[in-house]
């Protein structure tokens, strides 16, 4: 006659090998989950340090340049001139013919050259944005 523990027994190990199954199972689908997130961390962290670099790149390319204060020099120069009685009238009709003569492309290209020249970045959207002034 079979014993209670000998039919015990195989069901409680067969039991035991099926849970720990579902254990093996559990752990390995959140290994996955935290493997993938660690190379969207990495992914991230590249992409940062990568446009880190850019911007230190840029930076010091800019260090020996001139454009910022040229453009500082001619709109300090347009500020005073406005505020001086003698070059008003020249001013009032520099603004005058530039806004009836300037083509569209003529400005947008002079506003990229001065944004640029301060640091300002300019790609598909920054040009939508300026035609979209218009």
């Amino acid at each position: 006659m079979l014993g209670l523990g000998n039919i015990i027994g195989p069901i409680g190990s067969l039991a035991s090998t099926w849970l720990q199954g579902r254990v093996d199972k559990a752990k390995a689908e959140t290994d996955i989950k935290v493997a993938k997130a660690q190379a969207e961390a990495e992914v991230y962290r590249t992409s940062a340090t990568s446009e880190m670099l850019n911007e230190q790149a840029l930076t010091a390319q800019m260090a020996g340049s001139w454009k910022d204060e040229f453009w500082t020099l001619i709109f300090g120069a347009i500020l005073v001139a406005s505020f001086l009685p003698w070059s008003q009238p020249f001013v009032k009709e520099g603004f005058i013919f530039l806004e009836q003569s300037t083509p569209n492309w003529f400005s947008t290209c002079l506003y990229i050259c001065i944004g640029s020249s301060f640091g300002y970045r300019f790609g598909k959207t920054g040009l939508q944005l300026m035609n979209n002034k218009k």
